[in-house]
């Protein structure tokens, strides 16, 4: 709104500039924007003559009703020729197929002012001469389709074009190395991607009427799929310049579609890609509704980042070729239960862990999720089994899984073997529990063959062999 307060004013500046203006000078009653007129100063329906010079404007004259002879001819009559050195020019209600500037060029050389609207004009053609001074020229409200390429070049001295309300599908060529005001609103077929080349290429035009400038977005060059009977706002064309143009970090953001919706402003999903940045970590803030961010090839060491309030939106996550150690971060986050793709390939992994692998949903309703982990080479163990229990159970959505390999072991890990991973804690407890199986029954047979004999001795007298030939010990007495 501040922009659109001090575009205004600065309009207003140049109308009342002593020597820019670009309203007849010395008389009020004039001051219509680039000297517009009502029909009521049109000649009147009696008069044979369609132009005249206005008594109540300085060097003014007002045409109407006019196609290419009767103008030629009223002109002539109305005495509007070069001596009479007419700045102000009004034509209303023009009929031509073709109007041709480079007709009446004695008259239209001493022009600062040319009004030509509320007609019936298909083309604009022809040119101007290049010693003109017209620096305003409103060619608004004549249903005009086009206007050739060279017929403004010549107009050095412009401030202020008015080509609203017509039927252009372009904005002309005209000289753009100096500020110009230009209105193109109403024209219902303009294509965003003219509106889009315009601000690249020429940032100093100064856009009026933004709020009534629309265009019809295409799917090659504006907005990624996107294409409908809908119309954009220029302001939101110029919100997606803006958004390009100033990416963060000097990363490339790319518009890859829009969401409309009824009175609301449009919604882009950006593409970013900061990929051979150097960055150290990832970026924060991205822009608004980022789907996708390319990092590839920095020295990132941690995707902390991606629990950032500006990654929610983020359905692919590109970041192979960097220093990234873990992947847990990744739990918790938004990101993992609604991307499309993640791509962490040839990092720095030693483990992956498997707790925060299990999070991520495969099921039907997922078959286009992918996660790229290959060319990573990690310290394989027992505890790496559970990895490959998971990978086998998610082939088709690793594309990359037979280049996971360990390092320590130079085999894949979906090759791995739990019977020589695990070999050794496995036996070690097989001995111990041997042992203790088998001191259980050496005390159990002890305990019996020790109540056998007691038995005997009870009642037969005697120790059985080979207890009677043991010596007598000190305790034998407790037993007597």
């Amino acid at each position: 709104m501040k922009n659109m307060h001090w575009l205004i004013l600065s309009i207003c500046l140049l109308y009342i500039h002593p020597t820019k203006s670009l309203l007849p000078p010395d008389d009020s009653s004039c001051s219509n924007q680039c000297f517009h007129q009502l029909p009521s100063e049109c000649p009147s329906p009696e008069n044979p003559c369609r132009c005249r010079q206005l008594t109540n404007c300085q060097k003014a004259a007002v045409c109407c009703n006019v196609n290419r002879f009767t103008l030629k001819e009223g002109l002539a009559c109305g005495n509007i020729t070069a001596a009479s050195q007419i700045q102000s020019l009004h034509i209303r209600n023009a009929s031509f197929d073709s109007f041709n500037l480079s007709a009446n060029q004695n008259v239209w050389r001493n022009l600062r002012y040319m009004t030509i609207t509320d007609g019936h004009i298909k083309k604009i053609d022809g040119e101007f001469a290049k010693q003109n001074s017209i620096s305003c020229l409103n060619l608004s409200s004549n249903h005009i389709n086009s206007i050739e390429d060279r017929a403004l070049n010549t107009l050095f001295n412009l401030s202020f074009l008015d080509l609203s309300h017509n039927n252009l599908t372009d904005v002309p060529s005209f000289r753009k190395d100096h500020t110009i005001f230009l209105d193109i609103s109403n024209n219902m077929y303009l294509n965003c991607s003219i509106l889009t080349n315009t601000l690249q290429s020429h940032p100093e035009i100064a856009f009026v009427n933004e709020n009534q400038t629309f265009c019809y977005p295409t799917k090659d060059l504006d907005f990624g799929w996107f294409q409908s009977q809908a119309t954009l706002a220029f302001s939101q064309v110029k919100a997606k310049y803006e958004l390009e143009k100033n990416c963060h970090q000097n990363c490339s953001c790319k518009t890859v579609s829009v969401n409309l919706a009824p009175g609301k402003m449009a919604m882009f999903e950006v593409e970013m890609n900061c990929a051979n940045m150097s960055f150290l970590n990832l970026p924060v803030p991205l822009p608004d509704n980022t789907v996708s961010l390319d990092v590839s090839n920095n020295n990132i060491t941690s995707i902390k980042e991606l629990s950032e309030p500006s990654y929610q939106n983020l359905r692919s996550f590109i970041a192979d070729n960097n220093k990234i150690s873990s992947v847990q971060p990744l739990e918790g986050t938004k990101f993992i239960s609604h991307f499309n793709t993640l791509s962490l390939q040839r990092n720095k992994f030693k483990f992956l862990e498997t707790y925060v692998l299990d999070n991520i949903q495969f099921e039907r309703n997922f078959n286009q999720r992918k996660l790229r982990l290959g060319y990573n080479t990690l310290q394989c163990d027992c505890n790496t089994m559970k990895l490959k229990v998971w990978l086998l159970s998610k082939l088709s959505h690793i594309p990359d899984y037979n280049h996971i390999k360990c390092d320590n072991l130079n085999v894949r890990i979906i090759d791995l073997d739990a019977s020589k991973m695990c070999q050794s804690p496995q036996d070690w407890t097989d001995y111990i529990y041997y042992i203790i199986t088998a001191e259980v029954l050496l005390l159990v047979g002890l305990i019996a063959k020790v109540s056998y004999d007691y038995w005997v001795f009870k009642t037969a007298g005697y120790l059985p062999w080979p207890a009677n030939r043991m010596p007598r010990l000190p305790c034998d007495w407790l037993c007597e």
